[in-house]
């Protein structure tokens, strides 16, 4: 997966261009964080994104160890979504927390169908669990 790093938010996230799949990649090392990066570091994200009339976004959280502290949940349950929505992407792909991690996974139930409900078609979302997954979804 060839990626150029964009910024690396040390501990927390690394921000990549994948040129292969011409996404946007945030590997998340953890989601918690108490000094607002979660927030800047998204925002830095989606500059980006609309900078370069970006598509595709993948969050990968398949090893992040722990999650959102409460004010970032509120926040990408509120205002990242209005965020997204008005982006140029058009497709989004997340690989979930692996059970290893040991965070709290309940919320996976209902978040494909969710999220692609809440942006009616403008955006299209999945879950992946493997890169050849996010080719998939991307290439359609």
């Amino acid at each position: 997966m060839p990626n150029e790093v964009l910024r690396d938010f040390k501990e927390l996230v690394t921000i990549s261009w994948n040129d292969e799949l011409e996404a946007i990649y945030l590997k998340w090392h953890t989601e918690f964080d108490e000094e607002g990066r979660v927030i800047e570091a998204v925002m830095y994200a989606l500059t980006y994104v609309n900078e370069h009339n970006v598509k595709n976004w993948w969050v990968d959280l398949s090893t992040s160890k722990e999650g959102l502290i409460e004010a970032d949940q509120l926040w990408v349950q509120t205002e990242f979504g209005k965020e997204i929505a008005e982006s140029s992407l058009t497709k989004l792909a997340m690989t979930p927390p692996l059970p290893e991690t040991g965070q709290n996974t309940g919320w996976l139930d209902g978040w494909e169908s969710d999220t692609n409900a809440k942006y009616r078609g403008k955006i299209s979302a999945r879950l992946v669990s493997s890169e050849t997954e996010v080719q998939e979804h991307f290439k359609k």
